[in-house]
């Protein structure tokens, strides 16, 4: 009784009823398009990026590809070739003596000579007869 009551107050009969349920009905339909349609376009925006970053990467890999070859040993020197230079061939460098430096020796004072004394009579001597041939010789031209 209470619910023919309420009936008579909402004016509502079986048709309403009937109404109510279509349009509950519509909208569930209507929010389930709805997100069909937004996860239509997510996998359409996935898909676009997928191949966007499949076209990046192949771009990248064709780059790395150009910088390798353009640093190779032979593709330098051909960009050096047509800029007018020339391989030089290796220098040989002399192989030196190594020398004997007293570094504990203080700084400023005069350098210790190691050479036995004889050997530097020798030197003088030898030195002091070089010198006078050489000043003979040049005082005869």
């Amino acid at each position: 009784m209470a619910g023919s009551v309420a009936a008579e107050k909402l004016h509502l009969n079986l048709f309403g009823h009937g109404y109510v349920v279509v349009g509950a009905a519509l909208i569930v339909v209507l929010f389930y398009l709805g997100i069909a349609a937004q996860i239509t376009q997510a996998s359409y925006d996935i898909a676009r990026l997928q191949d966007q970053q499949r076209q990046l990467i192949a771009e990248q890999d064709q780059l790395r590809y150009q910088e390798v070859t353009q640093h190779a040993p032979a593709q330098v020197q051909e960009h050096a070739a047509q800029g007018g230079l020339q391989r030089v061939l290796p220098t040989r460098y002399v192989n030196g003596q190594q020398l004997a430096i007293d570094l504990t020796a203080p700084v400023g004072a005069e350098p210790t000579d190691t050479t036995p004394l004889w050997l530097r009579a020798v030197a003088v001597i030898v030195n002091t007869v070089g010198q006078t041939r050489e000043v003979m010789a040049s005082t005869q031209r």
